[in-house]
């Protein structure tokens, strides 16, 4: 679409030494080599299926990971590497910058904390059920959505995003919270 402006996501210094040296290294690595020296070892080839369970659950973040975000006229977008979620902007009632952290404990439902950032649905007694899709724990941005679920995402340049928000948030009956205009 050529009126939606894309805002990019990079993975925060903490969340790229999980992906890289405890995901790829010890949860790929790891059984990739022990698989491939018992094969050779006890002379038994099945033994390199060892390692496939631990490459699809470390693999499989990646195609749910957040890439980045999209601001249109009528919605913003999570990209995403294999789709991407919609936000419809007549669903939306405020922006927040910068988001306030969910209070108590939060329970993830369908999530993934750490490996490409931290994405997925969660669920907590004071907000009930919200989303993340994060790559960082920097340059966090609420989204407040009228049914009272909230969206949380982290691009790189969240007064611009909130910026393009703010352009279109008057159209939408959206109020903007925090320090960024």
């Amino acid at each position: 679409m050529s009126d939606e402006r894309v805002f990019s996501a990079s993975l925060g210094t903490r969340e790229r030494l999980i992906t890289y040296a405890v995901g790829y290294g010890v949860g790929m690595g790891v059984p990739l080599i022990l698989g491939v020296s018992f094969a050779i070892g006890f002379s038994q080839p099945l033994i390199l299926l060892f390692p496939v369970p631990f490459m699809v659950a470390f693999g499989l973040p990646y195609f749910f990971r957040p890439t980045g975000y999209a601001v249109g006229q009528e919605e913003i977008f999570v990209i995403r590497a294999n789709s991407r979620n919609r936000i419809p902007l007549e669903s939306v009632s405020a922006v927040v910058n910068p988001a306030t952290d969910p209070p108590g404990n939060s329970v993830g439902i369908a999530r993934v904390d750490g490996m490409y950032g931290t994405f997925g649905t969660f669920r907590n007694k004071a907000w009930g059920r919200y989303q993340i899709y994060t790559t960082t724990g920097l340059n966090r941005v609420e989204i407040r959505l009228k049914n009272g679920s909230r969206v949380i995402l982290s691009p790189d340049d969240p007064e611009a995003f909130v910026a393009a928000i703010s352009k279109v948030a008057a159209n939408h009956g959206i109020t903007i919270e925090g320090n960024s205009v």
